[in-house]
């Protein structure tokens, strides 16, 4: 078989396992002066953009005399992360991330293990200028110059209730360029972790709209399954649920304190109230003229009584029988809450 075919037949078995696993390439230039630099290649978490620690570090590399490194393989995720590319001036300060108009010694950027990202040379600046195939990292791009847009928009806001105000409009706007602008949703996740640093009052706003935040779950969720970037926004709402759960719960409970309070309350005034009415009920019926529930009968029965007459007395008098008078002076002493003859007379007599 002639070389050439056996060549053609190599390719076309290898071309299919390529495109599978896909093959990264990650190089540039920094300062030529900086000979022997280690160059750092981290993986981030999504609020992680400004943190540096060893945990991050994937691998490391040292330039040659150009300065130039370079990173190559299979190993990095199929799926979009988020990446920093980095250095020191000098190995013996260690870690360090140093970000100013003059000079910065590292580069966040959006890349998967099908990318190539190279950093231009410059002559004072490391990662500064950089050309990335990753079109996630193009839209992370365009939403930082958005940012500092708006940024400047603020900056002259010095009034308290203002500056609050300036926070929610920031807020609003990101949210809204991040629904309408984004396709990423890294970089909405992105977009996010901007607002969630911004003292915005998430608990407020998710429990008031939390469209926007559940809509970038499932968006997470559909990209990247039940794994990494998913999995710590979904930790990170679950925060603001809790805590929204917590305020609410706090909220009923002082309202639960408060009604009971008012429910004592109602109830020791009820308790006087009856106190006070039920000290002043003998004084009414003192005062109730007794003799407009007489019969006839009881009322010339009552006067003989307080004429001193006898119970036969009267039974002789009014012509009727002794047990019918005994009956009369009962009813009376009933009426009049009295038990004896001698009550029965002061009572009746300080009657109007």
């Amino acid at each position: 078989m002639p070389k050439n075919t056996i060549s053609l037949l190599i390719v076309i078995l290898i071309l299919p396992f390529s495109k599978s696993y896909g093959q990264y390439l990650i190089s540039g230039h920094i300062d030529g002066k900086e000979k022997n630099a280690t160059v750092y290649l981290s993986l981030l978490r999504y609020d992680e953009e400004s943190l540096i620690s060893d945990s991050q570090v994937l691998f490391s590399t040292k330039t040659d005399s150009l300065g130039y490194f370079r990173f190559q393989g299979q190993l990095l995720s199929q799926k979009d992360k988020i990446y920093r590319i980095h250095t020191n001036a000098s190995d013996t300060n260690g870690l360090q991330l140093v970000s100013d108009i003059d000079k910065s010694n590292y580069h966040n950027f959006i890349f998967s293990n099908t990318d190539t990202i190279f950093f231009k040379k410059t002559k004072d600046h490391w990662f500064i200028r950089s050309k990335n195939t990753n079109t996630s990292d193009t839209e992370w791009r365009k939403l930082k110059l958005f940012e500092e847009q708006l940024v400047s928009e603020y900056t002259n806001t010095k009034n308290k209730e203002a500056k609050r105000q300036t926070v929610n409009d920031f807020s609003e706007k990101l949210k809204s360029y991040s629904k309408d602008s984004i396709e990423s949703s890294l970089v909405r996740l992105l977009a996010f972790s901007r607002i969630k640093t911004n003292n915005f009052d998430l608990k407020t706003d998710f429990d008031n709209n939390p469209q926007f935040y559940d809509n970038l779950l499932e968006s997470l969720k559909a990209d990247y399954t039940q794994k990494s970037y998913y999995l710590q926004y979904k930790d990170e709402l679950s925060k603001i649920t809790n805590e929204i759960v917590l305020q609410k719960y706090k909220r009923h409970r002082a309202l639960n304190y408060v009604l009971g309070f008012l429910v004592l309350l109602l109830a020791f005034l009820s308790l006087l109230l009856f106190k006070r009415l039920k000290v002043a009920l003998p004084k009414n019926i003192k005062s109730k003229d007794l003799n407009s529930t007489l019969t006839n009968q009881e009322e010339k029965i009552a006067k003989l009584i307080c004429d001193n007459h006898t119970n036969k007395e009267i039974a002789q008098i009014l012509f009727i029988s002794l047990s019918t008078v005994k009956t009369h002076v009962r009813n009376l002493y009933g009426k009049f809450n009295v038990t004896n003859r001698k009550e029965f007379i002061e009572k009746f007599k300080n009657q109007p």
